[in-house]
């Protein structure tokens, strides 16, 4: 990652910054790959943010005359339907001591809901996995203050594999009537 990045929340931007300000960067981000992450970024973060529905947050570059979002990833709180999912498979993904896990239909955890990079960045300006352990990074941190032991996230076929090389596993091995494939990873215990 270059050095001149640095990882600010939306939060925060929204508590400084003038709204014109706020849209013009936000309205600046594009990504060709994935036109439903920046149509998140420019339509419903910053209602989200402020709804307490997920926190998104920036790798931002700055230099003394302009501000650029080289790229972003979104976190909430979610709940995966287990309807469809073998209690094998539910084995896998709760551990043995939650009480009556094979006839759970639904289980919380935390979602990477949304994660991109800018059009103007490469790889070697952030890279993908330096993304989704960023995000991995604020998962960790919050849970020693909220508990949760699965991370979950919703990815397009292209990406399964770059997800599997970093810990995620497939929850159905069919995508959703969507198109996404939803995905996990089992957090190791705190303590």
């Amino acid at each position: 990652m270059k050095s001149d990045l640095k990882l600010e929340p939306l939060c925060k931007r929204i508590e400084v910054a003038p709204i014109e300000l706020l849209d013009k960067l936000i309205g600046e981000f594009h990504c060709e790959k994935d036109s439903d992450v920046e149509a998140f970024l420019h339509n419903t973060a910053v209602r989200n943010e402020q709804k307490g529905h997920s926190r998104t947050f920036l790798y931002l570059s700055e230099d003394s005359h302009e501000t650029h979002i080289a790229a972003f990833f979104s976190i909430a709180i979610a709940v995966t339907d287990y309807n469809a999912v073998s209690k094998s498979r539910k084995r896998k993904i709760l551990d043995y001591s939650t009480p009556g896990r094979d006839s759970h239909d639904y289980f919380g955890g935390l979602l990477v809901a949304q994660l991109a990079r800018s059009d103007m960045y490469q790889h070697h300006d952030i890279s993908g996995q330096e993304l989704i352990w960023a995000a991995e990074d604020i998962i960790d941190r919050g849970r020693v203050f909220v508990g949760g032991s699965v991370i979950y996230l919703d990815s397009k076929e292209p990406l399964i594999d770059f997800y599997l090389r970093n810990g995620y596993d497939l929850v159905h091995k069919e995508p959703f009537s969507s198109g996404y494939f939803k995905m996990f990873k089992v957090l190791p215990e705190i303590f």
